[in-house]
């Protein structure tokens, strides 16, 4: 069986990059060359969730079904194949101040045999690489999910945010200006009674 473990530092809240994670919809917007990450039934995170996998491995894509074994909040997910492609993964996250400390930690196993084995040395380096490159991307995905506030958010939603602004003071500074001119009127009308 091959192991593979990475660490990295992601500069964003603990709660920020489990949540990401624990949502099976990102799933595939970070893991490289995972086509297929979807719950089997109604239970999509926890303990207890089971998801089909879709993996692609060159011209084929592996499959499995996997259960979530552990699920600790801000701290670990983990799985395990109960068919197909055989895989035991898991996230631990740690916070260290404002920053978190990931761990993915995978075990697979392409098949028995002498060919499960050459299959898998040959393969080793390009899921290696693939790993690697997820949670650098999952680093990316986290820490500008995290480092937006309000006024930086993505172009669409800014867009309509700050039309909303718009419309909404120039709706109120012509309430103001018609208001004022007409109360400027009356005392000045109230004045020039007084005067006359």
């Amino acid at each position: 069986m091959g192991r593979i473990t990475i660490d990295m530092t992601i500069r964003a809240p603990v709660a920020t990059v489990f949540a990401y994670v624990d949502d099976y919809r990102n799933t595939t917007k970070y893991m490289k060359d995972l086509v297929k990450w979807q719950p089997t039934g109604k239970v999509t995170h926890g303990k207890g969730a089971k998801f089909g996998v879709g993996m692609k491995a060159g011209p084929t894509t592996l499959t499995s079904v996997v259960d979530i074994t552990t699920w600790s909040e801000n701290k670990a997910i983990g799985w395990h194949s109960n068919e197909g492609f055989r895989q035991i993964g898991m996230w631990v996250f740690k916070p260290k101040g404002d920053t978190t400390q990931v761990t993915f930690d995978m075990e697979y196993e392409f098949g028995g045999g002498i060919a499960g084995k050459l299959l898998g040395r040959a393969a080793e380096p390009i899921v290696r690489s693939n790993l690697q490159r997820s949670v650098e991307t999952l680093k990316r995905n986290t820490e500008k999910f995290s480092g937006q506030k309000p006024a930086a958010k993505p172009g669409p939603k800014a867009t309509t945010k700050s039309a909303t602004k718009a419309t909404s003071s120039s709706t109120r500074s012509t309430t103001k200006a018609a208001t004022k001119p007409a109360a400027q009127s009356g005392s000045k009308a109230r004045n020039s009674s007084r005067n006359a």
